[in-house]
């Protein structure tokens, strides 16, 4: 980051965030998440504005050889306050899509292709205004994909288990 500048708005992170400071120094502005999915959340945030902020819950000074770590969902700025030389640091990230809703989404995807190529049924188009609550079709289209759903879930299970079993 050159002198007197700042690298990225306030934001937030969908992953665990290290930082190590390789040289000259920046001052760090730690805040309390705001998404609405807590302080997990699934996706990066977009820059929000400074005046949206609650008030700084740390505001560390790195230099050199300084280590930090920012928790998924930690609102964070930081401006190289140092006029005369830049700043250089280095980020590592850890845990992107190491969530139990990334691993069923894997999961339940290998599953579904299995089902696509393995059951006709699946290949079937929906009945007309089957999306739409109080259709005549409506009912039916949910029992059809809660069975679907079972049936993935068993097929996730068995390809687990036989997973296992081959890593036994």
């Amino acid at each position: 980051t050159p002198p007197g500048t700042q690298g990225l708005a306030p934001h937030w992170d969908d992953v665990e965030v290290f930082v190590l400071q390789l040289g000259g120094s920046k001052s760090w502005h730690l805040h309390k998440s705001t998404s609405s999915s807590g302080h997990l959340p699934r996706h990066t945030s977009g820059d929000l504005p400074l005046a949206s902020l609650s008030p700084a819950i740390l505001q560390p000074s790195l230099k050199q050889g300084d280590f930090l770590y920012l928790p998924r969902g930690t609102i964070h700025y930081a401006p190289n306050q140092d006029r005369g030389s830049p700043s250089v640091h280095l980020t590592i990230s850890a845990f992107q899509c190491q969530t139990y809703r990334d691993l069923a989404s894997k999961t339940f995807e290998k599953a579904l292709t299995t089902l696509w190529a393995t059951d006709f049924s699946m290949r079937h188009a929906l009945p007309w205004n089957a999306t739409v609550a109080g259709s005549a079709s409506y009912p039916e289209v949910c029992s059809t994909v809660a069975t679907v759903l079972r049936h993935a879930a068993a097929l996730a299970d068995s390809e687990a288990l036989a997973a296992k079993q081959g890593n036994a």
